[in-house]
């Protein structure tokens, strides 16, 4: 048995955190990709020990990221929330506290050009097939990690990012009601009726 090494960069989005890698340094085959970030969390182990992960599913995060051939867009971004008791890693939904690293990630990569005060990176997020517009904060050629803005969850301050999520609706069902219904009642076991609204 021997050890592969994968280059990484370990990064907080929002409330949550992620290993992020640069597709190229992984398998080309993505077939095997799943055991690889199953072993960087150390899944499944409620503590994961033997891993990255954080013990918590908000910690238990990947994002892969490469440049894109697109024309209105700067970079791809993958999604993969690994699971802390089995092993699964999910790649059904969209993370919108990691996308908020993934800006950074490219400007301090090299993948986006610095521009100075504020960089657009313009994201497709391979999970929904949406994209996501970032306004980043740039100072001596490097994302700005410090600044006055403040979120719930997270002790201290940090620099602001803006975020643009275009035509975000319907990206698992195609609708954004996907009952059809604007508001309807559940009924929840040991709570009662609720009121609800579903939205994708």
């Amino acid at each position: 048995m021997y050890m592969k090494k994968y280059p990484c960069v370990y990064m907080r989005g929002g409330t949550s955190k992620a290993v992020f890698f640069h597709e190229k340094d992984l398998p080309e085959d993505k077939s095997g990709w799943d055991e690889i970030f199953l072993k960087v969390m150390g899944t499944p182990d409620v503590k994961q020990i033997d891993g990255m992960g954080g013990t918590v599913s908000s910690t238990s995060k990947i994002a892969v990221i490469s440049p894109s051939d697109r024309q209105d867009v700067d970079v791809n971004y993958t999604f993969r929330q690994v699971d802390i008791v089995i092993p699964r890693v999910d790649g059904s939904a969209n993370c919108g506290n990691i996308s908020s690293a993934v800006g950074p990630f490219a400007i301090d990569e090299g993948l986006v050009p610095a521009v100075e005060p504020i960089t657009v990176v313009r994201i497709l997020n391979t999970n929904t097939n949406k994209i996501i517009e970032e306004h980043v904060r740039v100072e001596n050629g490097r994302a700005m990690v410090h600044g006055d803005e403040v979120i719930k969850g997270v002790p201290g301050t940090g620099s602001r990012i803006d975020m643009y999520f275009e035509d975000p609706a319907g990206s698992r069902t195609g609708k954004l009601f996907p009952t059809g219904q604007k508001k309807e009642i559940f009924d929840v076991p040991g709570y009662g009726p609720a009121e609800v609204t579903v939205l994708d």
